[in-house]
Order: structure tokens, then sequence, then C-alpha cells
């Protein structure tokens, strides 16, 4: 008897997380930005990686600078990926694994997203790509 998804949890030397949870990509352009983005909810904190089965069903992909992302019953988003914060103004505060992490929030349109796509409040953040 089932007792929900199965998780297939062997893992390519080659595969490269852009989206903490989401799908792995084996596109060396990738590298640079491994771990780059995670999920936070309402409640200030990160979601971990196990957090939202769905994301198994997302489409990642890095074209032309852009973090593209598809999802079913969803139209196409891109975020620009290249875009360095310089500002402190657009860092907040978010808690995980227990830790206050500094991120940046890719805005509202990311946000909204995420929310309709996975059904909950959602924000897509961003670490920096010296602690990503």
């Amino acid at each position: 008897m089932s007792t929900g998804p199965v998780m297939n949890t062997v893992v390519s030397q080659d595969a490269v997380y852009l989206l903490q949870g989401g799908p792995a990509l084996s596109d060396s352009k990738a590298l640079a930005c491994t771990g780059r983005w995670v999920l936070g909810n309402e409640q200030g904190q990160v979601l971990a990686a196990d957090a939202l089965p769905t994301l198994s069903e997302l489409s990642i992909e890095l074209r032309f600078g852009q973090l593209v992302l598809r999802a079913p019953g969803m139209l196409r988003l891109d975020i620009e990926a290249d875009v360095i914060e310089d500002d402190p103004d657009s860092f907040s505060t978010w808690q995980e694994n227990g830790q206050s992490v500094q991120l940046v929030d890719e805005g509202d349109l990311p946000a909204e997203w995420f929310t309709r796509y996975a059904g909950q409040p959602l924000r897509l953040l961003k670490r920096l790509p010296e602690s990503a």
C-alpha cells in the first residue's frame, strides 16, 4: 500500500539544481547558478527541498541570461538570472534550518506565479552567488 509519492533519490553527479526542490538539469552552463533560488512561505521560512512535491513537474532552464520556468497549466515565467543586487534594501531576512539568512525577493510576479502553481502563498527568493 502506497502512502504518498515515491521520490527518486538517485542523483547524477552532473545534476544541477537551480531551484531547491525543483528538477535537475544537466546543463554545464547552469552550474554557476546551482542552488541560487529557493521558495519562502508567509511565516518567513525557506522551504525544504522536499516540501513541495509539485516542483518536480516544473521545467527549468537557463536561456540568454534568463531563468525560464514552465509548469502544467501556467504561463511561462522568465526571470533575469544575472542581476546582482548591491542595494542593502533589496535583501530581507528569512529563516532556513534554524538560521537567519539574507535573501533577495524576486518580486510580486514570481510570487503570484508560484502561489497559483502551488496553491499556497510563496515567494521566490535568490541567494547571492557566493552564498549559493
